[in-house]
């Protein structure tokens, strides 16, 4: 009899999860016109609305997933979802902005745990060489989301109402875990300030600023994406929409790239991965006043902007589990905080940078902070190799 390799519905059920927070994040930008005119706000505040989830997302995610981990995650995570779903009816309810920024933040905060606690489950319905492949699987969700996700849910806000859009997530994503996670036990007990000795491991701190650095690298440019495409590269506005779906499309072959990385030596492959991520930003220089090399070049990008995630998902998850078991929850936090970090620091960045010089110099900036991933993950291996030794 084959060994059996993964539960198929518990993989598809934890994609799709994925797939509706990453919605519910994005879903932003698709209806923010119709937010706008509903709580009588300006499109600039109501912009804000993504900045103040991303934030709410990184500072409150490692709190709540390590007061958690004690618990039995199946429970756990049905109640998440259910505090999921009020978070989400309170923002269909919003009758004002401050409202509805609260209702962000309260998401924000369950979709990052929701998303933490799902990416422990990986070894308890998939083998241990199918486990990068699934969480590979699971970050692709997101990068799923913003290419088909955004348009879904802007055209069910247009045939019904973006509250509309808000209450269907929410009854989806309750359903699917109900019917196909495994009930897995508890996690060991430990207090919330033990967890937090995690991040006195050189490997867990030197995993973050990794990610950290590589996702700002993206950032810098990806934030500057649209006018950059059409300012510079010159795409016509009513095939922006195109351009943006292909590089959607690249962005999901990334994450599915990225568990073969992880599968075939991880964090030992990512040094390459960064200094072709600092020579394509470099190039952005010089190809985005050409159409075809800055369209190519572009798209390079996309599929290497999410190969970090396996590898690093993985890396904390193992590097928690031996050195601290008891944290692994918050151990499965840790790169979904740094990436988040990362897109802060990098749309600052960017910002900072076309206040001196013309906007593809963006991918000077992104370049830098490549260079910085690199040579981290240079120093991780170096460290990594003498704690084995040692061990």
């Amino acid at each position: 009899m084959a060994q059996k390799t993964y539960n198929t519905m518990a993989v598809l059920s934890l994609i799709l999860l994925s797939f509706i927070l990453g919605t519910s994040e994005f879903i932003i930008v698709g209806i923010l016109p119709d937010i706008a005119n509903d709580i009588n706000c300006s499109l600039t505040m109501a912009g804000n609305l993504i900045s103040v989830f991303a934030f709410a997302y990184a500072i409150g995610t490692p709190f709540i997933t390590a007061a958690v981990s004690a618990y039995n995650r199946y429970y756990v995570l049905l109640i998440l979802a259910i505090c999921f779903i009020l978070g989400n009816f309170l923002c269909a309810l919003a009758s004002n902005y401050y409202i509805l920024v609260l209702a962000r933040i309260i998401t924000a905060i369950i979709s990052g745990t929701i998303l933490s606690i799902s990416m422990t489950f990986a070894s308890e319905i998939a083998t241990v060489q199918y486990q990068p492949k699934v969480i590979s699987w699971i970050f692709a969700g997101f990068s799923i989301a913003s290419v088909f996700g955004v348009p879904i849910g802007t055209i069910i806000c247009q045939i019904f109402s973006w509250q509309m859009t808000f209450i269907l997530l929410s009854v989806i994503s309750i359903c699917i875990l109900w019917h196909y996670l495994p009930n897995v036990g508890s996690g060991q007990k430990t207090n919330l300030c033990n967890q937090f000795i995690l991040l006195k491991s050189m490997r867990i701190n030197y995993g973050m600023l990794i990610v950290i650095c590589g996702a700002a690298g993206s950032y810098v440019f990806y934030t500057y994406l649209t006018p950059i495409l059409q300012q510079y590269i010159q795409i016509p506005i009513s095939m922006t929409s195109l351009v943006l779906s292909l590089f959607g499309i690249s962005t999901i072959i990334s994450n599915l790239l990225s568990g073969r990385i992880a599968s075939l030596g991880g964090m030992k492959k990512m040094p390459i991965v960064y200094f072709l991520q600092a020579l394509c930003l470099l190039a952005l220089i010089f190809t985005s006043y050409h159409l075809v090399l800055g369209l190519i070049n572009i798209l390079l990008m996309g599929v290497i902007m999410y190969l970090q995630n396996s590898p690093a998902q993985l890396h904390f998850l193992k590097t928690a589990t031996r050195e601290k078991p008891e944290a692994i929850t918050l151990a499965s936090a840790l790169n979904p905080v740094s990436f988040n970090t990362g897109i802060a620091l990098g749309s600052a960045c960017g910002g900072i940078i076309i206040n001196f010089a013309p906007m593809p110099f963006v991918g000077l900036g992104g370049a830098i902070f490549a260079i910085i991933a690199m040579i981290i993950n240079l120093k991780l291996l170096k460290n990594m190799t003498k704690f084995n030794k040692r061990g």
